[in-house]
């Protein structure tokens, strides 16, 4: 009688040959059905395969805040930024640019910032007219305090202080002059933080010419260059600017763009060792960030973790959109490029991608390297340290403001409620009176 053979099977699994032909093929139906010899078995043959999950990475799902956006307060500005935030997954945004209590720009602003509620904060900005004036510390030391009533997180000091604002003598205002002294001190009191432009890229204060790293911008805006003629150099800018934050301790800073020195990172390291009460953004300064070896901007982010605040210095008008800078080929960006720019700073800060053009091309002509910071540090510097520092303060004034729009409802009720009542008394006596006179 015909035996099969069973390869590789063990003695055990092999049938009798003293079987029936119809046993035996049964077992080999069996065998075969259940699996039998598994050692060259494949998923989908006798087995069944387990799906394999793909972990999402968890970066991707991070919101941010954009500490540092400039917003003209119109519907199109202001809607084809929320179409923007929403796609990107910003949840908030700081505008710096609310302008001066008592304009159009700031009542306007104020509107929109009611409307969206804590998504939306707002810095206000500072008149220089009359700054020769006596009182003019004082005015604009009152009109911190108007905007912090009407939810302000700050006010904004934009670098034509320093080198553009003049004195009556034709001189410029210096970064350091006592006139300041007030509006610092207001700001220690009532809690409003200054965020602070001070100089420009080194650059900026070199010969433009075509030795210049940044010649090709310089071209396209040569205002922005302050080499020779009365400009303060680069260093004594920012030394006047340390003088001013070593005097106010109970004032908080925000360095805007990396405390304007983003060329030199031991620096930015050294005054936020110096000074606590100091905080700093990466606004429109990933290209120049980005330069330096990776470790030692892992260091530095790892460090300062809980003082760096995401910002990019987006800028929408009617006009239309500039991306850190002005556009390397003279013409707008469009909604594509702002998604792609925003991308570009997630891709440096989330990779270890190297040799990649960074976000503004005009800035400079070299490519970065990503830094892959850990998912702790990035929640902190794209959300939780805005949140901490500028967003607490729009919540504290939403509450107090929804506080008392309660405390007048309740007190509007109640006082309806008397009403009623008094009216309700006052027709039963009437009913009472007319009784007794039939």
């Amino acid at each position: 009688m015909w035996t099969p053979r069973y390869h590789g099977c063990s003695a055990a699994a092999r049938p009798s040959p003293c079987w029936p032909l119809a046993a035996t093929l049964l077992v080999v139906s069996l065998t075969l059905l259940s699996g039998g010899c598994r050692r060259n078995a494949k998923p989908g043959v006798g087995a069944t395969a387990k799906p394999t999950k793909t972990k999402r990475d968890p970066r991707k799902d991070l919101v941010l805040i954009d500490s540092h956006v400039h917003l003209t307060p119109l519907a199109g500005p202001m809607r084809l930024a929320l179409r923007m935030f929403s796609e990107l997954n910003i949840e908030k945004f700081a505008v710096k640019s609310a302008g001066n209590p008592g304009t159009p720009r700031y009542a306007a602003t104020l509107r929109w910032a009611n409307r969206l509620g804590e998504r939306m904060a707002f810095f206000i900005n500072v008149d220089w007219d009359g700054v020769d004036d006596p009182g003019w510390g004082k005015r604009e030391a009152d009109k911190i305090e108007r905007a912090m009533r009407d939810g302000a997180s700050g006010i904004k000091i934009f670098k034509a202080l320093g080198l553009g604002v003049r004195l009556k003598d034709g001189s410029l205002l210096k970064v350091d002059d006592p006139r300041l002294d007030p509006l610092f001190e207001r700001c220690a009191q009532t809690g409003a933080i200054v965020a602070w432009h001070v100089a420009d890229p080194v650059a900026f204060f070199e010969k433009p010419d075509k030795n210049n790293e940044r010649y090709a911008e310089l071209s396209l805006a040569p205002d922005w260059s302050f080499y020779g003629k009365d400009y303060p150099s680069h260093a004594a800018l920012l030394a006047a600017r340390d003088r001013v934050i070593a005097k106010h301790p109970k004032t908080t800073f925000l360095g805007i763009h990396l405390a304007n020195h983003p060329e030199k990172i031991s620096y930015v390291a050294k005054i936020l060792d110096r000074f606590p009460n100091l905080y700093v953004d990466i606004a429109a300064r990933v290209p120049e960030i980005g330069r330096h070896p990776v470790p030692t901007l892992k260091r530095f982010f790892e460090r300062y973790q809980r003082r760096i605040l995401f910002g990019t210095d987006l800028i929408i008008t009617p006009r239309g959109m500039q991306l850190g800078s002005i556009s390397k080929d003279g013409r707008l960006p469009t909604y594509k490029d702002a998604i792609t720019f925003y991308k570009v700073h997630r891709r440096f800060f989330e990779t270890a991608d190297r040799d990649f053009d960074h976000p503004t091309p005009i800035q400079g002509d070299w490519t970065i390297n990503g830094i892959d910071l850990p998912l702790a540090i990035l929640k902190k510097i794209y959300y939780e340290n805005a949140d901490k520092l500028i967003f607490a303060k729009r919540r504290a004034y939403l509450a107090k403001k929804r506080a008392g729009a309660d405390k007048t409802a309740t007190q509007k009720t109640a006082t309806q409620k008397t009403a009623t009542q008094k009216t309700a008394t006052q027709k039963t006596a009437t009913q009472k009176t007319t009784s007794r006179a039939r």
